[in-house]
């Protein structure tokens, strides 16, 4: 069984890299890649081009120093600027500026496709490995009990379901049904 489990893990770990792997392939040319780096933020910023640098690296899970570095490399591009919010001058706002817009719709949408190596297993496959999967993600996050996984998987679908339940955008806020 432990021989078995053993190659379980490096079929994972083989996943992982054809993963990896196919995520630095832009296809059609697209510079950025949407779950990767600067293609993260942009994709975000696409949805909404104005976000404090906070929520930002909640979102992202990503360190406020690498958080930081990959808005150096967009700001140095003209992708963005960074300005202290009116409100409380602590807060950084993050904003996309009409190139960084330009660029935001360079990076693929990830909702309309489909994993392409997902084909080869039918609707019944997909669910019993889909399971599977829970199953271990599951244990994981027993392991790292310190990080909350599901809040903030919860805090990135209110994110993208605000933006698609039709959040318009009017002088760079956030609004619906003409209330802010």
């Amino acid at each position: 069984m432990n021989n078995l489990k053993s190659t379980i893990t490096e079929q994972l770990q083989q996943l992982q890299m054809f993963m990896h792997r196919s995520s630095f392939r832009g296809r059609g040319g697209r510079k950025h890649n949407p779950h990767r780096g600067q293609g993260r933020i942009l994709s975000l910023l696409k949805m909404k081009d104005e976000i404090s640098q906070r929520e930002l690296s909640y979102l992202l899970d990503m360190s406020r120093q690498s958080l930081a570095e990959l808005l150096a490399k967009l700001e140095s591009s003209g992708y963005i600027t960074r300005e202290a919010s009116a409100a409380d001058k602590r807060i950084l706002t993050i904003k996309l500026t009409d190139e960084g817009k330009k660029a935001a719709n360079e990076v693929g949408d990830t909702t309309s496709e489909t994993p392409q190596a997902l084909n080869c297993l039918n609707d019944e496959e997909l669910q019993t490995f889909s399971e599977y999967l829970g199953r271990v993600i599951k244990s994981y996050e027993e392991q790292y009990p310190e990080e909350d996984f599901e809040e903030r998987r919860k805090k990135m679908e209110e994110f993208k379901s605000g933006y698609n339940r039709g959040y318009g955008r009017r002088h760079g806020h956030y609004h619906r049904g003409g209330r802010k």
